[in-house]
């Protein structure tokens, strides 16, 4: 899903060659897509409590690849953007149902989240590289195609997993205590974290979206890179951020929650404002940086919504997350395209991103939680 939600801002700048449009035109041609990937996480997620997280988890494999194909085809701006539309609600599927489907299996929480975030920055950073070797090596409509054929053949394979019940079609889970907190704390703690993941969704899919542009410009004169070369870099950017993605899950384990994410979203501030007017090795270390933080404390973040909702309500509860968090994502892609527009630059871009992580970090500063150790 990953892949999938990451190679078009890869795969833009072929078609931008070949098709002789505009990056800001073709890059908005997502935006429906990257809102469905935040407005499709409720009913998802409510689909996958009321009947099985395996069935829509099979659902997104097929939906992924079938619309991938679309893409592929697609020979003008109007069958891209149905195609790209229908990726988008494909990919919403898999934050609300799988994150709620590890939670509720997973003895020690923090840690198998953070072994399967390890897959989430693969997937960004091996979707824009496996994107950059196929467009160098075939054209655009093979890196649109060959994985959305890959897709299919999981999709089946899940299939056949579940006829033979190798994984349940029925959802089941671990009993874990619910922590109690006074109404006016309730309120006050979603309050926070609704800005909170609103934030750091949009400052994630700001630097993901605008990357490979990015890069692309800024490295363009000095080193001469190939479409490849741009999709390697990402690929380091996200590829190797998994492992804090698993060392965050296991601190999440031992340490107070609180202190982890409010730790990592301080971390990002400079991140985000050296971003803005780096360029050579020096911009891929910076935003390796950034994703790093910010993929460091999703482990943390997804324990605080189970320690407060019952496990019947996962899925609302992380479709109502990844509304916020990939909602952003249209916002994203809008304000990427208008700030090219008018400057054909990213360091206004970037600085309004040190800006919101500070403010971010400041309303996190007074969660009221007090916890120092938290054992699932």
């Amino acid at each position: 899903m990953h892949m999938f939600a990451a190679f078009y801002f890869i795969i833009v700048l072929a078609i931008e060659d070949e098709w002789k449009i505009s990056y800001d035109e073709l890059i908005r041609l997502w935006t429906v897509g990257a809102l469905l990937v935040g407005l499709g996480a409720i009913p998802a997620g409510w689909l996958s409590d009321k009947w099985s997280r395996s069935g829509m988890m099979l659902i997104m494999f097929i939906g992924l690849g079938f619309s991938s194909i679309i893409c592929g085809f697609s020979e003008n701006k109007t069958i891209l953007f149905i195609g790209l539309t229908f990726l988008g609600l494909s990919c919403s599927i898999y934050h609300p149902v799988a994150i709620s489907w590890v939670v509720n299996l997973s003895n020690k929480t923090g840690r198998a989240l953070g072994i399967n975030g390890i897959f989430g920055g693969i997937g960004i950073g091996f979707g824009t590289l496996f994107a950059g070797y196929l467009i160098d090596k075939f054209n655009w409509q093979t890196a649109f195609i060959l994985p959305g054929l890959i897709s299919i053949v999981i999709g089946l394979l899940l299939f056949i997993a579940i006829l033979f019940g190798f994984i349940s079609i029925q959802n089941s889970s671990i009993k874990k205590p619910i922590e109690n907190f006074t109404r006016e704390n309730l309120i006050l703690i979603a309050m926070i974290l609704l800005f909170a993941m609103f934030a750091l969704g949009f400052v994630f899919q700001i630097l993901q979206t605008s990357a490979p542009k990015m890069i692309d410009l800024r490295l363009k004169d000095s080193f001469n890179i190939s479409k490849m070369q741009v999709g390697f870099s990402v690929a380091f950017i996200y590829g190797f951020t998994g492992l804090t993605t698993l060392l965050g899950g296991i601190m999440a384990d031992y340490f107070s929650l609180k202190k982890i994410y409010l730790l990592g979203i301080i971390a990002q501030i400079p991140c985000y404002y050296f971003i803005a007017s780096y360029s050579g090795i020096s911009l891929i270390v910076v935003c390796f940086l950034a994703v790093m933080f910010n993929s460091g404390i999703l482990s943390a973040e997804n324990m605080l919504l189970a320690k407060l909702t019952p496990q019947k309500y996962h899925g609302m509860i992380y479709g109502l997350k990844f509304i916020l968090a990939f909602g952003a994502g249209p916002l994203a892609v809008y304000y990427v395209s208008k700030v090219y527009e008018y400057t054909n630059e990213f360091i206004i871009l970037f600085l309004s991103c040190s800006i919101i992580l500070l403010i971010t970090a400041t309303l996190t500063f007074f969660l009221p939680i007090n916890e120092n150790k938290i054992n699932r």
